[in-house]
């Protein structure tokens, strides 16, 4: 397994594992119900409780950060032409806006802005660096596929009837974490 994969792959690991735990630590937690973020803070202005040990969500997502902050970093030194760089460097950007949302947790000011932009810019990273891939010849193929996970995410984000916020976050993780896979997959050769 190459380098770039291996810290892919703990990032995807810590995000899961840190809202698994902070999940079990607030029982009254629902995906149908809640936003992740409800995990942070917050409390019932926001009709859930105070969530227990709100350090667990915030401090996984700065850790979280942290990961895909080195992952972009090898990205960005392994890269294969500039527009893999640019990518990269949006996905870094993304890293900071999610360590962000650790910071600047449910109930404070900037949570909703800094939670979006975090969206918002792992998807143009990814689209970035899906053209990169599509330049790269060997793995335009790849690119292509990409592309086409983005696009019908962000399809399927505006038109599915999503019963909760943490239902359209998993939804959205997930699709990074399917970017963070395909991509790492083709630095073979490290």
């Amino acid at each position: 397994m190459n380098k770039i994969l291996l810290v892919g792959l703990i990032g995807i690991l810590s995000a899961w594992v840190t809202i698994l735990i902070s999940a079990l630590l607030n029982p009254w937690f629902s995906i149908t119900h809640n936003a992740l973020s409800d995990l942070g803070g917050g409390g019932p202005q926001y009709e859930h409780p105070y969530p227990t040990d709100p350090l667990v969500y915030n401090g996984g997502l700065i850790i979280t950060a942290i990961i895909i902050f080195i992952f972009s970093i090898l990205v960005v030194k392994y890269s294969r032409n500039k527009v893999e760089v640019v990518g990269g460097s949006f996905f870094m950007i993304s890293a900071l806006f999610l360590a962000l949302i650790g910071i600047y947790h449910e109930g404070t000011y900037p949570h909703d802005f800094v939670s979006l932009w975090f969206f918002i810019l792992a998807s143009i990273s990814y689209l970035t660096i899906s053209i990169s891939l599509i330049l790269t010849k060997k793995f335009w193929k790849r690119g292509i596929l990409l592309i086409s996970i983005i696009f019908i995410s962000w399809i399927l984000f505006t038109v599915i009837p999503w019963q909760s916020v943490a239902e359209s976050e998993i939804f959205g993780i997930s699709i990074i974490d399917i970017c963070v896979i395909l991509h790492g997959l083709s630095f073979n050769q490290l």
